[in-house]
This record gives structure tokens, sequence and C-alpha cells, in this order.
């Protein structure tokens, strides 16, 4: 390929390995640029195209380290871990390598432990924009961290699945309302709705006011419930057991790691949504450490109106697919 020779015959492949012949039947997908062997890839639709690179078998332990066990990776699962890496990288059997991986991870398997699994009723339940109804919910306490943080609070959006997490010393009504409004309400809006469980915080006269005063209409679970905040509930879990797998033995830098774990779990594919949460939220996807050091090319350099033309349609076209998924929520 990089001598421009044209396809070579089977014949001349028949006695090489299956790898070998496997990218000889993809010959027309595959490309060199910048010295570097791609594959063309289409989604389902086949309405776009990207470039894969094309991993060396040696470069494969590499890539599943970056994106699954790094900073980018987040300990995240299979098909989350799989859907980012078929983003950027293509080799043959990268599906049964991920799932190797992600099985043999001693972190991931320490924690998780064996579960019993669940499923819970369904809840018809219309979310129509970004940011429009949002779910908040506090965990803790913790080992009371170096930073003197004992809780983390959740902010979420339903529509987006876009998550924020802050680290609090107190649980106090004023704390968490403070942290909504700065944190939230100012840099993303002020939401419709807001849902929460039944905590004394959330049913405070202090978070109640600050409702009232943003126009934010207050909905809580049910007695005995809290399955129907199941969203956020979920979320807590899983960063609960990404934080199990980075603390160091004295759990006093818990706080330190819940932003890089956000920047993880902001670019992976949402499963009820079926895209990342960044894409969601902003029409584009996030650029990951690993992609600095992986080599990843950047987006081609366009015009503001061009752009801004291709994020309306992409974005017209996600809220349609968000809506359809979104009706369905665990209570």
């Amino acid at each position: 390929m990089k001598a421009s020779a044209p396809k070579p015959k089977w014949s001349d492949v028949l006695a090489m390995s299956s790898t070998t012949k496997s990218y000889w039947a993809q010959w027309d997908s595959l490309l060199i640029q910048d010295g570097v062997l791609c594959r063309k890839w289409e989604n389902g639709r086949g309405d776009s195209c990207h470039l894969q690179m094309v991993v060396p078998k040696a470069k494969v332990p590499d890539v599943l380290q970056l994106y699954h066990s790094g900073c980018s990776g987040g300990h995240l699962g299979v098909k989350r871990t799989l859907l980012k890496i078929r983003e950027r990288f293509y080799w043959v059997h990268c599906r049964d390598d991920v799932e190797h991986w992600c099985r043999k991870c001693t972190s991931c398997a320490a924690v998780k432990g064996p579960q019993i699994r669940s499923r819970g009723a369904l809840k018809l339940y219309n979310v129509g924009a970004p940011w429009e109804r949002i779910a908040i919910d506090v965990a803790g306490p913790f080992p009371e961290s170096e930073s003197g943080n004992k809780y983390f609070m959740v902010v979420m959006d339903y529509f987006t699945k876009w998550p924020e997490v802050f680290a609090i010393p107190n649980q106090e009504a004023s704390t968490i309302a403070d942290k909504l409004v700065h944190e939230v309400f100012c840099r993303f809006g002020v939401s419709l709705e807001i849902h929460s469980d039944q905590g004394r915080n959330f049913e405070s006269q202090i978070f109640q006011e600050t409702c009232r005063v943003m126009g934010t209409h207050k909905t809580r679970t049910t007695s005995y419930h809290p399955q129907s905040d199941g969203m956020v509930e979920r979320f807590n879990q899983t960063l609960e057991r990404y934080l199990a797998k980075v603390v160091e033995k004295r759990q006093r830098d818990w706080d330190r790691h819940i932003q890089p774990f956000l920047l993880s779990y902001r670019s992976a594919v949402h499963e009820s949504t079926s895209v990342t949460p960044a894409f969601a939220n902003f029409g584009r996807e996030l650029r990951l450490p690993a992609d600095l050091i992986t080599g990843i090319p950047p987006d081609a350099p366009r015009s503001i109106t061009d752009y801004a033309n291709d994020l309306r349609n992409k974005m017209n076209d996600m809220s349609t697919s968000d809506r359809r998924a979104s009706k369905r929520l665990r209570i």
C-alpha cells in the first residue's frame, strides 16, 4: 500500500494468517495518511465516515490500558470501552480483546464482585430538551479528605445524561443550594424541574425557597421508594465503584479523582441515548488525554458558519432520537 501497489492476489495471501486475510478483504477501506495505516469507517446509517487508526498487535495493550484503565477510560464496562476505542482505532478481533481486558482487570474484579440483577418497573416521562429536568442527590459520608470534604453532590441532566459532581464538606441545605445555583444554573441555565429524594436538606425551607426564587418546580421520590430517582442512584454506584479502585490506602484523596472520572464518563456512549453525554450536550466529542498520546488528528478547520450549520443539523437529529429514548425512566 505504501508503494501504491494494486491489491495482492488471493494466491499471494493464501498461506498467511487469518489477520492478514482479514485486512486483505478490507483493502479498499484502507489508506495511508501521514505515514499511518488507517481504515475508513461508516456509521450504521451510512451518512458519515471517519478514519480509524489501524493498531499493530504489539500496541493493542497500550491502547487498552489508555482507554480502559487510564484517566481517559475510567474503568468503565466492555460496551462503553469498546465504543470509545472503535471511534478512534481498528484491529482484527477488537471486541474480543476489549472483553478479555475488562474481564481480567484486577481493579474492576476486586470492586464489582457478584451482583443480584433485577429489573425495575418503567414509567413514561417526556424530557424535551437539555437541562430541562435534572436530578440531584448527595452521597456519603466518606472518610474526610485532605481538603475537608466528606460528601459528594451529584446533579444530572435527564436528557443528555451529563453529570456534574461536587465534593462538599457537609450536606447542609445552604451548601447544596449554593452549589446548585452558582455551579449548575449559572453555567447551564435554570432548569424547569428538579427531582430529588426526601432528604431533609432537599425538603428544607432554604432549598424550597431557592427553587421558588429561580422558578424551578421541585418534585421528589415517594416514601420508601428511592428507585424513582434511579438515574442518579445508578450513577452514584458507578462513581463509588470507580473511587474504590483508585483511592490510596488512607482514602484521603477520593475527591481528587472525581473530575478525571467525569471526563471518562462524559465521553463514553450512554446506553439509553446511544450517544455520549458530551455529544448530546455540546454536539461534539471531547478530546481525551489518550488522544494526544496516540496522535488522533484533530478535526479539519472550518468556518464558523459551516460549523454552526452542521452543528444545528446534528443537534436536531440527536434531540429527536434522545426524546424517544428518554421516555423510559426507571422508577
